[in-house]
């Protein structure tokens, strides 16, 4: 049997985590919640649920790795649903054919933000790996030594990394699930901005992958497309008609995104997020630098 695994955190908002529930109970007999908000209100609204409730100290700093190593440490099942609690699945056969039938170690939903767009098909190169409604064989995450918890955030691309280089199946289904929380949508100026400011410290995460030797090259393109606006940026101040190449860039980002809207929304995480590939690479140049001297092999 299935077991689904949800953490409860401080910040969620009650009407997000009770219709998460309602989904769990309905994919599987077996639901466990890991509850560490501190909060009587989401307590009242996991108690009202057939699931197993464990109460837990807020965590003094986010570690996304650690939470996910804590949150698997109580299943009991090999076979483990992982929701986050703004997530609504409306079926999981898919997730579970994929592990029990197919032999993947990890799958997952990409996320729909209307009930319109859960039939939407994947797009080409859609493969960010996502924990928050996903899918994993316990046996396989557990020989590769559960998570790592060095890997605050991003722990997701992590797993998809680790378990793919051991040689493990991983990918995604087709099928979508409802994400109740928009703020990573960049749907407007003020969510871009957000997602602007998180992105400045996420070249930290995907360095240390680099230096791991975990790179996958699908997750850094990011930084080749968006990098070439700041070079072609540059080429431009020396030779004028080299700004003719942001032509090609910004019609093919144009694409890519749906629109001219959603491309300006999306560019300006992207920007931050390839600015930001110096201090990542001097991060881990300084990590690596500061175990050798401490004797400790990196």
């Amino acid at each position: 049997m299935p077991e689904v695994l949800i953490p409860v955190g401080p910040g969620d908002r009650a009407e997000w985590v009770e219709r998460t529930l309602t989904s769990a109970v309905a994919i599987s007999d077996k639901v466990t919640v890991y509850d560490n908000s501190e909060r009587e209100d989401l307590r009242g609204i996991i108690e009202k649920f057939n699931v197993k409730h464990v109460v837990d100290r807020r965590m003094r700093k986010v570690n996304m790795a650690m939470l996910r190593n804590r949150l698997l440490s109580l299943a009991t099942e090999d076979l483990v649903i992982m929701m986050d609690s703004d997530v609504v699945i409306k079926s999981a056969k898919s997730l579970l054919s994929r592990v029990a039938e197919q032999g993947y170690a990890y799958t997952w939903m990409h996320y729909a933000y209307t009930e319109e767009e859960l039939g939407r098909p994947r797009s080409p190169g859609e493969e960010n790996p996502n924990l928050g409604c996903a899918a994993i064989n316990l046996k396989d995450v557990k020989e590769i030594g559960m998570f790592d918890e060095k890997y605050e955030r991003d722990e997701d691309i992590w797993l998809y990394s680790k378990l793919k280089h051991s040689g493990k199946r991983v990918g995604p289904v087709e099928e979508r699930c409802l994400h109740l929380n928009t703020s990573h949508l960049r749907k407007d100026l003020s969510s871009s901005l957000r997602e602007a400011r998180r992105n400045l410290w996420r070249s930290k995460y995907d360095m240390m992958m680099v230096f791991d030797g975990l790179a996958d090259f699908t997750f850094l393109t990011g930084y080749s497309y968006f990098g070439s606006y700041y070079v072609i940026g540059l080429l431009s101040a020396l030779i004028p008609l080299a700004s003719l190449l942001y032509i090609p860039v910004i019609g093919y980002g144009v694409k890519y995104y749906g629109g001219v809207k959603e491309w300006a929304y999306n560019l300006i995480p992207g920007l931050a997020l390839a600015i930001s590939l110096p201090y990542g690479l001097c991060w881990n140049l300084l990590k690596m630098r500061s175990r050798r001297k401490g004797g400790v092999t990196p």
